[in-house]
């Protein structure tokens, strides 16, 4: 079929059909009455036909059309319900997440000794050597300089920083940072310093200390800033065999500082060590044992 005659086609036959509804009209006998004398009979059917098809076609392609269209709203808003509900999962799971969070600090705060406010980070420094935060809680708070800073898992830092409703923590694995501390299992006296990037290591600590790989470090209380009791870190690795008199030891942190949302900020300073009335005990001990009679 020419191209030219496929682009009139559709006109034809709309003019066919509009003649076919005209003679129905016209003509009490029907159209086949009408058109046998413009049309042959042969050519009649095949015409009716044509125009059947071509009306199903376009009924159908009508129908198409509007169940696409009401197919492609319900699916966008089907999609719209799908996204506003994956947003309420994600605000659920926040919720229960900081929940747990705060069941935490709350059992925390309910066995610590002193009185303790509940703050939340704000920011983080930037710096891979500076270790610090900022926190939610400041000098109206009842925040004062030096306050200790703790969470669940152990000792986080202290306030260097004030402002009425925000402080700066330095936290306890900064280079400038150092806590008097035990070793859990034998009482052996260090000194934690931080190393940044989330590392801590033991200073000044004899070579000749009982020092073994996996040793729990907890804060002694000695220093005065610092509750004691509260876990620092573990020993990840010791040195012994370099120059000096002290060896090398590493700790893990026990705060995974990376996950840290929340913290509980000391309001009341621990009550810092007597040495005068430790040096008066201890001169008493001798005085007293100087004293006894000795044994013939």
């Amino acid at each position: 079929m020419p191209a030219r005659w496929k682009a009139f086609s559709p006109l034809f036959l709309f003019l066919l059909a509009l003649a076919l509804i005209s003679a129905h009209a016209t003509n009490p006998k029907g159209p086949a009455a009408t058109l046998g004398v413009a049309l042959p009979m042969a050519v009649l059917g095949p015409v009716s036909q044509a125009l059947n098809w071509a009306a199903d076609g376009v009924e159908s392609t009508w129908r198409g059309y509007f169940y696409l269209t009401g197919a492609q709203a319900e699916n966008a808003h089907l999609r719209q319900a799908v996204a506003r509900l994956k947003r309420q999962i994600v605000d659920l799971e926040e919720e229960r997440h900081a929940n747990a969070r705060l069941s935490v600090l709350l059992n925390l705060k309910s066995r610590a000794p002193a009185e303790y406010l509940a703050a939340r980070i704000l920011a983080w420094d930037p710096g891979p050597w500076y270790q610090a935060v900022v926190v939610d809680a400041g000098s109206r708070d009842g925040v004062t300089p030096e306050a200790a800073v703790l969470c669940d898992q152990g000792l986080v830092g202290r306030v260097v920083e004030l402002a009425p409703r925000e402080a700066k923590v330095l936290l306890v694995t900064d280079r400038s940072s150092g806590v008097d501390a035990f070793i859990q299992r034998n009482r052996v006296n260090v000194l934690v310093t931080g190393l940044g990037a989330g590392r801590m290591e033991l200073e000044y600590t004899r070579k000749g200390e009982d020092v073994r790989l996996g040793d729990l470090v907890v804060s002694s209380g000695l220093d005065g800033i610092f509750p004691a009791g509260q876990a620092l870190g573990s020993v990840a690795q010791v040195d012994k065999a370099g120059l000096g008199i002290f060896l090398r030891a590493e700790l893990r942190p026990t705060v995974e500082f990376a996950g840290l949302r929340e913290v509980l900020v000391l309001k009341e300073k621990p009550k810092p060590f007597d040495w005068t009335a430790l040096g008066q005990d201890v001169r008493a001990i001798f005085e007293k044992k100087g004293s006894r009679p000795r044994a013939r």
